[in-house]
């Protein structure tokens, strides 16, 4: 885990986007143009990957396949994450906060690694900062039933497979959307989860990690 917070704390920032993963241009997908000057300020908001061995010692990253009947990204793969409370005392807090309550990992057996990059969401207008953790075992983890339909592990080493990112249709309320997406256990990871986790694999690329 040392050599992931160092490639964290020496990376050159902004962090290099991964062009597969660029949002699709809103004129040629017949999108809204989202000009984040005419909105208001962003509401904060945190997410966390974290790392931990897997079945097979390899270093694993766990996803949240949200409920199908929620209200936002219904059915999407996640990372643990949410919007910043008034209670919490920090960003990196709120999504310790966040893990525990989605996924019910404990806090205190996550040692935070650094952080990436802030995204802004334009459709909920959220300043979304991702936050790396590291646990040196394999945790219990249990979804929180009322918001996770499942946990999905996802092997690093996918990250950083020549193959790793695909091109395919994405349906999105009236819109069809060709999009770059990860691919692991019968799922489509794209969005802003797909972008946090390329630029973590930018990240560990630069540093020759993993």
């Amino acid at each position: 885990m040392e050599d992931v917070a160092r490639a964290l704390a020496t990376v050159e920032r902004p962090i290099a986007a991964d062009p597969r993963l660029a949002p699709p241009d809103p004129v040629d997908a017949g999108l809204p143009r989202y000009d984040r000057a005419t909105f208001p300020p962003a509401r904060p908001a945190s997410t966390l990957l974290v790392l931990y061995p897997g079945d097979d010692g390899k270093l694993t990253i766990p996803l949240t396949i949200r409920h199908a009947d929620l209200r936002a990204h219904a059915g999407e793969v996640s990372l643990p994450g949410g919007a910043v409370d008034p209670a919490d005392p920090s960003r990196v807090a709120a999504a310790l906060r966040e893990a525990h309550e989605e996924i019910g990992l404990e806090p205190a057996a996550v040692t935070v690694l650094g952080e990436l990059d802030d995204l802004w969401i334009p459709v909920s207008n959220y300043e979304l900062r991702p936050f790396v953790g590291g646990v040196t075992t394999r945790p219990r983890l249990e979804p929180q039933t009322s918001e996770v339909a499942a946990i999905v592990e996802l092997p690093l080493h996918r990250l950083l497979a020549p193959d790793a990112v695909t091109h395919e249709q994405i349906r999105v309320r009236e819109w069809t959307l060709t999009v770059g997406v990860y691919r692991h256990a019968g799922q489509q990871i794209w969005g802003a989860t797909a972008r946090t986790l390329a630029m973590f694999a930018t990240v560990l690329r630069t540093a020759d990690v993993g």
